[in-house]
């Protein structure tokens, strides 16, 4: 069991923890909070990475961490995976040496009992189904962690985590660089996981679907809600009204009793007003939510061209993998399309090419006469990493002061829109982006992953900005949330394409059926490997007669 008490932390004076106390046991619980409320400073404490003010941390005797950054290391990813099995490869090892010498005796026995125990015989064919499940190759395993996308070093480390079975199971932001399948696997194991789960999350659908507690990070302080995320929402607004309504009941209340002070502190009733007087001294008034809102209203332009957009035979290829092949593809007025497929297939690319920012290598883009196009990218390679948040929105023809209020409506407050970009957390940079984007009308917005790093509450009022929109929407995203709330209709990028998400959802149940039966192979191939080797050191009928049966069921599976 985790066991968190009063924890305390602080960085440059401002402090980010007070109070923090909860436990983990075979729980499922996701810490949520807005930007920069020090959930990922908690997760190093809890690990161990960072020390805190005050407090302590009881760790279970193991855990399996996968964090928000992965670094970019140059051991591969399958070196990666078998640290999660370490204890069983070192026990691999002493049984092979001791065959080099032909030690059959009692320790070497001691071994193969302790290696069958840790399913030393699977471990393989696990791995692989693993590999298999979560879209990776041996090919892909074989590279360093350096030569990886984002979203392959996270699936390597989550099976390291998942493989080495541990008591608990840490993760921070895992969906951020996963696509929609990957996720949906993900879950899959999860739910299987017989351990603890503490994670850090804004996908709502994904802690909607694993969640049992909602461990809510406000103002340095964590307070735990049973139930899911949708669970949580309903109690939290309801535990908002009472406490404005308190507040607003004592306010009047305190307003009440200084007006009788001042109007009896000097007359015959001076000792009842010096009385009352050092009572509401004595009383607290609920604090006030410091965090503004963020309200979010993207203008649409004039209504536009008819024909939005259309793609003509567009192809593209990097170091000579094809990602984008005779593509076509039509938009029209008031369309709100979504783009989805596995990392990696071209759905940035794509996107950057409709916006002019990349070329394609044959074919056309065709953008209507009266279309006003606005693109909000995957990564922040619009914002240039030296500008001031306050530099940027003069650029855009603000004023000083109306550049200071309007960040403040994103909250960017004070002596924050001096930062530089270069020193924002990722979700800070998502609301810039938005930011930028709210200062000009548009009829048509193309968004590369927007909700990326935003919190929950931010990425609401995105939701909400777009349900209101009144122009033309493509959206590339994994936040199945997202998708369902504002899009008509989704496609599916593979093989060079787009197909309707319907006729990529019967090839992907299809695919589902060729994977169950991979994993049974795997199996079958597993115990004949066992049984082999038992037979080897002694004869027996009865695990013959199983080799036999099970040779004749994997061949009938291979054909």
């Amino acid at each position: 069991m985790l066991i968190v008490s009063d924890i305390h932390y602080s960085i440059q004076g401002k402090t980010l923890l007070k109070d923090v106390s909860f436990t983990v046991d075979k729980d499922r619980k996701f810490i949520i909070g807005e930007n920069g409320s020090g959930k990922t400073t908690l997760l190093d404490i809890i690990v161990g990475l960072k020390s805190p003010d005050k407090g302590s941390v009881k760790r279970p005797n193991s855990i399996g961490y996968v964090p928000q950054e992965i670094k970019s290391i140059e051991k591969t990813g399958m070196e990666i995976i078998e640290e999660g099995i370490s204890e069983l490869k070192e026990i691999e090892k002493m049984i092979q040496d001791l065959e080099k010498v032909g030690d059959f005796g009692e320790e070497y026995s001691f071994l193969m009992e302790e290696y069958e125990r840790l399913n030393g015989y699977s471990y393989r064919s696990e791995i692989l189904s693993m590999l298999h499940d979560f879209d990776l190759d041996e090919e892909t395993v074989s590279k360093p962690l350096s030569m990886m996308s984002g979203g392959e070093r996270t699936k390597c480390l989550i099976i390291k985590s998942i493989i080495s079975k541990p008591e608990l199971l840490i993760l921070d932001e895992p969906t951020n660089n996963l696509d929609i399948e990957t996720i949906e696997m993900l879950e899959r194991y999860l739910l299987q996981f017989k351990g603890g789960l503490l994670i850090v999350s804004h996908d709502k659908t994904f802690i909607n679907k694993i969640a049992t507690h909602i461990l809510y990070l406000d103002n340095g302080s964590v307070k735990e809600y049973a139930g899911n995320y949708d669970k949580f929402i309903k109690i939290k607004a309801i535990e908002d009204e009472t406490l404005r309504s308190e507040r607003e009941q004592i306010l009047i209340y305190l307003e009440k009793q200084r007006r009788f002070i001042e109007k009896f502190r000097y007359g015959t009733r001076s000792k009842q007003a010096l009385s009352r007087e050092k009572m509401i001294e004595k009383i607290i008034v609920p604090e006030e939510k410091m965090r503004k809102e963020i309200k979010i209203n993207i203008d649409s332009a004039d209504i536009g061209s008819f024909k939005v957009l259309e793609l003509k035979n567009i192809s593209k290829s990097y170091n000579g993998k094809t990602i984008l092949k005779n593509l076509n593809f039509t938009i029209t007025r008031g369309e709100r399309l979504a783009i989805i497929g596995k990392n990696g297939v071209g759905k940035s690319t794509l996107l950057k090419i409709i916006a002019g920012f990349e070329k394609p290598d044959s074919g056309s883009v065709y953008i209507g006469p009266s279309v006003e196009m606005r693109y909000f990218p995957q990564d922040e390679f619009v914002l240039n990493s030296e500008d001031t948040l306050l530099n940027l929105m003069l650029k855009e023809g603000l004023e000083v002061s109306e550049a200071r209020n309007y960040l403040a409506e994103f909250n960017f407050i004070g002596e924050e829109v001096f930062k530089k970009v270069s020193e924002l957390s990722g979700g800070e940079k998502r609301r810039l982006l938005i930011a930028k984007l709210n200062l000009v009308n548009s009829n048509f917005l193309v968004l590369d992953e927007p909700t990326n790093h935003l919190d929950i509450e931010t990425t609401e009022a995105l939701v909400e900005a777009l349900k209101n929109y009144r122009g033309t929407i493509l959206l590339v995203s994994h936040d199945r949330y997202l998708i369902k709330a504002i899009t008509h209709k989704v496609f599916t990028l593979a093989n060079g394409n787009l197909q309707d998400d319907l006729i990529a959802h019967t090839k992907k149940e299809n695919n589902k059926k060729d994977n169950l039966k991979q994993k049974e192979i795997n199996k079958l191939k597993a115990r004949i490997q066992y049984l082999e080797k038992l037979l080897k050191e002694s004869k027996n009928k009865k695990r013959e007669e199983e080799l036999k049966i099970l040779r004749k069921k994997l061949e009938r599976l291979n054909n």
